[in-house]
Parts: structure tokens; C-alpha cells; sequence
């Protein structure tokens, strides 16, 4: 069996008239019961504290300077992995939230010794405890919860369902993309239609080509100093072939010396291998240079044509500021953008019934999702029904209202809303809305007992949750704060007797006067101090040995 979550210690100092409290918990249903205005309502500031309430330096008891408000809770595993992400280690498998406050206003609040911030506090504590008061804003009265809650409820089918509807919202939204960027480029090509078609006919007359501008002004180069070119070309042939003295003739003589001499030694014949491989690299390079020698040329009209081109290139460049190669690329998307024009429409056309058959498919899958839904609000309306019917609300109808809204999102597109009828005759109104103390807290507790079965918070927190109630109707919230106790730790401050009477722990809160402050003071009480206990809440200051008799018999049955 798993670790028991529970509230096992809290320790306050110095909150309001409280100097020093610690009370340790045990398991199941516990009450705190005292004396209007005894500080009951102080200890559950504390308990707001650590699960991330605003606090102020007006709650620092007078004359002190620091305000600690600590709770020592016992976790489980799936708590223990939900820390862990966060970063806090839970070694004994314990949580200690330490929160401190003093009156310059500075604030620290610590998870196992880690400091954390406040969000990560209201994280931690959220799934830890929930504390149920007439007027405070609790989740179940917060209507943009009522769509998790119900969904809570829902079979594992309903979470591949939402996946699906992930990954069609997904590719909805990446077409619409597409299709408003085409729209956007098909209106900018339209506002500058001519301008983009006078720019292209004037690139592409241009017939450029990458790198053209690099190669012109090497001719250029060459044609400039045609005459300088020309002049050494023809000195270099005459020193390699053309004079009697040429490095060829030379080299043939040469070669043809080491010729003879190989006769006399082997040696000298491999000289005259590499003289003949010599002769022919040289006749080679001679070659080459009367070859190119023939290239040169030094008309005037070559020179000004070249000259021409680069001019037109130099202006082009100026004028788009853009290199040869990117002005080619630029011609492409000019082709590109003037072509979407009349391409545009197909494009969209096939996207647009593209779009259409993903909507679809995400209709079916949000229909599947709803249909969960309602099956499983029925059943709920079902539960609640018999849950306050127990608690003396024959009349009461809850209604879990599914709307269809024109929006996608992950979850589908359903609106949830949890609407209440307390009265015959009366219509449908939203939870927030009801008027009565006495039906807040009953349907309150209603709903508590159907969805503590889901929401797996540990430990809940009523406050004065018999107001506006007496009778038989007190009687049954009291049994059924003992049997949701049976599974969760339930902590409920009471002025009612039964209640008191059914709880498995009790403690008394008292108020005092010592050394001119008043002072709170708790206590743990055993059965035959209950017994006073419950006597007092009963009659008041006067208990009689019969009102004792009576507190006895509804602790013994309780």
C-alpha cells in the first residue's frame, strides 16, 4: 500500500495574536473547534501561507519582527517525481514549505531547504492541499476549470483523441500560413506589377552572366597593354627559339654533348634524357606564348566595346546594389513573383481544399470528444444528484452544459460549464451565483466528494462549511466529511457539535491574556475533554451533567 499524503506538522510564529503553535495531525477527519474570534480561522492564514497566498506585514503579530509559517507533508511517489523536476529533493519523503516574512517586507520561502519562488510554491502546493471556503475563489467555482474537470472523468480513448486533434490543429495552422503568404506576396506583386515587369525586361536585355564582369576586366587588362604584351612576347620567343644563341639551340647542344660522353659513362646518357624532357617543356612553352601572342589584340574598337560592357555592368551593380550573381538571382524571383500571379490562385485553391479536409477530420474528432463528454456528464449530474439529495437538497439539479463554439484548439472546441438549480421553478444559474451560504457549502461538498475521486489532492481544507446549515442537513455533511476522510485527510473548522462529533482528531482553540497580549493558544484534545468540548458548542458556558451525557453518546457514535 502507498505512503498516506497528509499534513502531518504545521508550525506558526508570530501571525496575528499567535506567538508560537504546533500542532502535529494524524490521518482522517480532524476539527478545530473554539470560541468565535479564538484564532481559528488565523491557523488556516497559516496553512494560505504555505501554499502561496499573498501575504502582507500587517499579519506580523505586534511587536515582533519576523513572521514563519511552516508544514511538515508526508508524499508519495508521484509527489516525489512532480518535485524532483523542480529540483527538490525528498530524501525521507517528507516536504517541509518554510515561509518567512519580516516587516521591511522581505520574503523567502524554502521547499526542503531549497529556496523556490512563489510560483513554483503555488506549483508544489497545488497538488498538495485545497482549501474549500465560502468565499474564496476555489477551482471548482472558476469556470475555465470546468472543462479539465469534466475531462478528468474521461477513458484513456479521449487522450488519443486529443492528440489528434493536436496534430490536425498543427497542419491547419501551417496551411492557413502558407495560404496567407501567398496572399501577401500576390498583393505586393499586384500593387508593383509594372514596376517588377520593368525591371525584369531591363535585367534580362542586359543578358548577364555570373562572373562576366571579372573576365571583361582581365581582357580589358590585356587589351590596355596590348602593346607592352606584344613587346615582350616577342623578346621571349627570340631568347627560346628564334636567335642562334635561343635556349633551345642551346639545350640541343647540350644534349648532344652528354650523347657522346655516354659512351665513356652510362651516367651522362641519363643527363641527356632530362636535357630532351627539358627541350620539349620549353618548345611547349614557346609554343603557347606565340599562340597566345596571336590573341592580342590592339584594335581600338575592342578596347572601347569592353570598355562599354563594364561601364553598363558598373551601372547595373550601382543601381540594384547588388553583385552580377545576386542581380541574376534577384531576375529569378522578379519571374517568380510575376509568374504567382497567374499560378497564385491555383495554389491557394489547392491549399484552401486541402485545409477543408483537415477541418473536417478535426470536426470528427472533436464530435467523438464531445460525445465522451456528454456520456460522462451524465453520469456526474447522476452522482451529484444523489450526493445532494444525502445532503437534504432534494431539489436541487446540476446541469453540465456542453456548448459547441466556432474555435479549434487542442481540446476541442467545446465550452463546459457547471450550472446549478437549487430550487423548483428555478432556472439554471452559474455555481458563483448562488445566493445561500448553507447551498455553497453543500454543493460545495458535493462536488468535492465526486471529483476528490479525480483531482487527487490529499488534503482539503473546509472552512465553516456547516454555515447556514442545522438539523439533519449538518448531520449528513458531518457523515459525509467522516466517509470522504476515510481516503483523504479532511481538516474542517466547525461551530457544529455533530461535525465535532464525527471527526477522528479534534482541537481547541483558545484566546487569552498574558502579559497585557492576547495570546491563541491550540490544544489536542483527548475524549474526555471532547466530551466538554462538544458540551460547550451545545449550550454554551453552562454544561450540565445531562448536555455532558449527550456529548458523550455523540462521540461514542461518532
Amino acid at each position: 500500500m502507498g505512503r498516506k499524503l497528509m499534513l502531518r506538522e504545521l508550525k506558526i510564529e508570530n501571525l496575528a495574536i499567535i506567538d508560537e503553535l504546533d500542532i502535529e495531525f494524524d490521518e482522517g477527519f480532524i476539527v478545530l473547534t473554539g470560541e468565535t474570534g479564538a484564532g481559528k480561522s488565523i491557523i488556516l492564514s497559516g496553512i494560505n501561507l504555505l501554499i502561496g497566498e499573498k501575504a502582507n506585514v500587517d499579519m506580523i503579530r505586534d511587536g515582533e519582527e519576523n513572521l514563519v509559517a511552516q508544514g511538515v507533508f508526508d508524499v508519495d511517489e508521484e509527489q516525489k517525481e512532480k518535485l524532483d523536476k523542480l529540483g527538490i529533493e525528498t530524501p525521507d519523503n517528507e516536504v517541509i514549505i518554510r515561509r518567512y516574512l519580516n516587516r521591511n517586507g522581505k520574503a523567502k520561502i524554502f521547499v526542503n531547504n531549497t529556496r523556490v519562488s512563489m510560483t513554483d510554491l503555488k506549483e508544489i502546493a497545488a497538488t498538495l492541499v485545497d482549501i474549500v471556503g465560502q468565499h474564496s475563489h476555489q477551482m471548482l467555482l472558476n469556470k475555465s476549470n470546468h472543462i479539465k474537470l469534466l475531462d478528468s472523468f474521461l477513458p484513456k480513448e479521449a487522450k488519443e483523441i486529443k492528440s489528434n486533434l493536436a496534430e490536425s490543429l498543427k497542419k491547419y495552422k501551417e496551411i492557413e500560413i502558407k495560404i496567407q503568404n501567398i496572399e501577401k506576396i500576390k498583393n505586393e506583386t499586384l500593387e508593383k506589377k509594372e514596376f517588377f515587369q520593368y525591371q525584369l525586361e531591363e535585367i534580362e536585355k542586359l543578358k548577364l552572366k555570373k562572373g562576366e564582369d571579372e573576365i571583361l576586366e582581365s581582357e580589358y587588362k590585356r587589351a590596355f597593354n596590348a602593346e607592352k604584351i606584344r613587346e615582350r612576347v616577342f623578346e621571349s620567343l627570340d631568347y627560346l627559339k628564334n636567335d642562334d644563341d635561343s635556349a633551345l639551340s642551346l639545350i640541343i647542344t647540350s644534349k648532344e654533348d652528354m650523347e657522346y660522353l655516354e659512351k665513356y659513362d652510362e651516367r651522362y646518357g641519363k643527363i641527356a634524357n632530362r636535357l630532351e624532357t627539358i627541350y620539349y617543356d620549353l618548345e611547349d612553352c614557346a609554343e603557347d606564348i606565340q599562340n597566345m601572342s596571336r590573341e592580342i589584340s590592339t584594335e581600338q574598337g575592342d578596347l572601347d566595346k569592353i570598355a562599354g560592357r563594364l561601364n553598363t555592368l558598373k551601372r547595373i551593380k550601382e543601381k540594384y546594389k547588388r553583385e552580377i550573381s545576386e542581380i541574376i538571382e534577384y531576375r529569378e524571383n522578379l519571374k517568380e513573383k510575376l509568374d504567382s500571379l497567374d499560378s497564385g490562385d491555383f495554389k491557394t485553391k489547392e491549399l484552401k481544399k486541402e485545409l477543408q479536409k483537415i477541418g473536417e477530420e478535426y470536426k470528427k474528432e472533436a464530435l467523438r470528444l464531445t460525445q465522451l463528454r456528454e456520456k460522462v456528464a451524465s453520469k456526474i449530474e447522476d452522482e451529484l444528484g444523489k450526493e445532494l439529495k444525502f445532503l437534504n437538497m432534494e431539489d436541487a439539479k446540476l446541469k453540465i452544459m456542453i456548448k459547441k463554439e466556432d474555435r479549434m484548439s487542442d481540446e476541442g472546441n467545446d465550452d463546459v460549464e457547471f450550472l446549478i438549480s437549487t430550487n423548483i421553478g428555478q432556472g439554471l444559474k452559474s455555481l458563483v451565483k448562488i445566493a445561500s451560504g448553507g447551498e455553497v457549502s453543500r454543493v460545495m461538498l458535493a462536488l468535492k466528494v465526486i471529483f476528490s475521486k479525480v483531482d487527487k489532492i490529499p488534503i482539503l481544507i473546509f472552512d465553516e462549511i456547516d454555515t447556514g446549515v442545522g438539523g439533519e442537513t449538518v448531520r449528513k455533511i458531518a457523515l459525509k466529511l467522516k466517509e470522504i476522510g476515510k481516503s483523504t485527510q479532511i481538516i474542517s473548522i466547525t461551530h457544529s457539535p455533530v461535525i465535532a462529533s464525527k471527526a477522528s482528531q479534534q482541537f481547541y482553540i483558545e484566546k487569552s491574556v498574558e502579559n497585557e497580549k492576547t495570546i491563541s493558544r491550540v490544544k489536542k484534545l483527548n475524549f474526555e475533554e471532547r466530551v466538554k468540548e462538544i458540551g460547550r458548542m451545545l449550550v454554551g458556558e453552562k454544561v450540565t451533567e445531562d448536555v455532558l451525557e449527550i456529548a458523550n453518546s455523540m462521540l461514542n457514535e461518532g
